[in-house]
């Protein structure tokens, strides 16, 4: 976690390159990243929050899992 560049870059890498696809772990990391976003008060800390996970490509992960397992479970919850 030392070596991470940017904040979550370790948990992301996870997340949008994973070695297999587990929808259990997809669906508690996107649980601990919403926890991350909505558990802060300040507007302006949670917008920097999305916005960091954005710039590590969380949208483009989510919209490729999408179009891949539609059915699952992970894009129902959100």
């Amino acid at each position: 976690v030392c070596q991470e560049r940017r904040r979550f870059e370790t948990l992301m890498k996870s997340f949008t390159q994973p070695l297999e696809f587990n929808v259990d772990y997809m669906i508690a990391c996107m649980q601990f990243i919403n926890i991350i976003v909505h558990s802060v008060q300040d507007m302006n800390y949670r917008v920097c929050l999305q916005e960091e996970f954005k710039l590590l490509g969380l949208d483009e992960c989510l919209k490729k899992y999408l179009e891949t397992h539609s059915e699952c479970d992970l894009f129902i919850l959100q």
